[in-house]
């Protein structure tokens, strides 16, 4: 970031957004963090799409679905928790339901690749999952309480439907403390969700334990996403005179994902497959043709 703003006539604790930037400093910024161990994930959809009718049908189906599983829960403490998630979910209006969705694909995301990435490389990284996010107020706003009350629910269901995939040889035992141990995997999965697990993982800990909300003025690190996350937008839009070089860049900071899946997360809040639009298209392919290889080359 020091170099980044070197030369801008800007204090150095200020703020560097993308539109105070040429495209030149903005590459070499892309190619000075393609040099470290940080990984770009992205979660992506299409406003221009999502009317509110879209997502409010959409809401609806998972707050349905939500509720359907209440009288599956044999003790009334668990139909009174699953009934006040969906209760949550469904006033939240239609533009941060969008939000949420997008968030929480995120935030699976990065569990699911990340573990595997960092468990070859530096099985260190994984003991301390520290989640920063970007305040957009002074205090905590409507949005962030109820984020931080039902990502970790739809998450810890995601999880058991999509389990993160462990490879033999891979090292990680330092994300031992994210995972309930041998014998304490919580009853209530088997008695009222007929799940059988040895090894599940303890979202509400990997989540909220160290989950805050902080200004970007404050946080190198949260000024480092922002900028990633602005780059990747105009790019999908076609915004830069050297879109294909940024395509590039971008891309060399993304983690190749299983097959038939993109690097950069695209979600549609329609029940038909919709069209992505060309720009973006051949954005994403760019990138996931120059996304990181997840398994790391062994040397005999």
């Amino acid at each position: 970031m020091q170099r980044l703003k070197g030369g801008l006539p800007v204090p150095l604790l200020h703020e560097v957004k993308l539109n105070e930037l040429d495209e030149a400093r903005y590459l070499h910024f892309l190619d000075d963090l393609s040099k470290t161990n940080a990984i770009l994930f992205a979660t992506a959809t299409d406003a221009g799409l999502n009317s509110p009718e879209r997502l409010s049908r959409h809401q609806s189906i998972l707050v349905s679905n939500i509720r359907e599983s209440i009288p599956k829960m044999r003790f009334e403490g668990g139909k009174q928790s699953v009934a006040l998630l969906a209760n949550q979910i469904e006033m939240i209006s239609p533009q941060l339901y969008a939000q949420l969705v997008c968030q929480v694909d995120l935030l699976h995301d990065v569990v699911n690749r990340s573990i595997n990435y960092y468990a070859q490389r530096i099985p260190g990284t994984l003991s301390e999952f520290r989640w920063r996010i970007d305040q957009k107020n002074t205090s905590k706003t409507v949005y962030e309480d109820a984020f931080e009350k039902i990502a970790p629910a739809l998450l810890q269901t995601r999880s058991f439907r999509e389990p993160c995939i462990r490879v033999e040889g891979f090292d990680y035992r330092k994300f031992s403390k994210y995972e309930y141990a041998d014998g304490d995997v919580p009853e209530y999965l088997e008695v009222e969700y007929g799940l059988q697990l040895e090894l599940a993982l303890n979202v509400q800990k990997l989540i909220r334990g160290n989950l805050r909300f902080e200004d970007s003025k404050c946080s190198l690190g949260i000024q480092v996403a922002d900028l990633l996350a602005s780059g990747l937008r105009r790019c999908l839009r076609g915004g830069f005179v050297h879109n294909d070089a940024i395509s590039a860049a971008l891309g060399r900071l993304t983690l190749q994902n299983q097959r038939g899946k993109l690097p950069v997360h695209l979600v549609n809040f329609a029940q038909e497959v919709g069209n992505v639009d060309q720009m973006a298209s051949r954005v994403v392919k760019a990138i996931s043709k120059r996304s990181r290889a997840m398994l790391a080359q062994r040397t005999a």
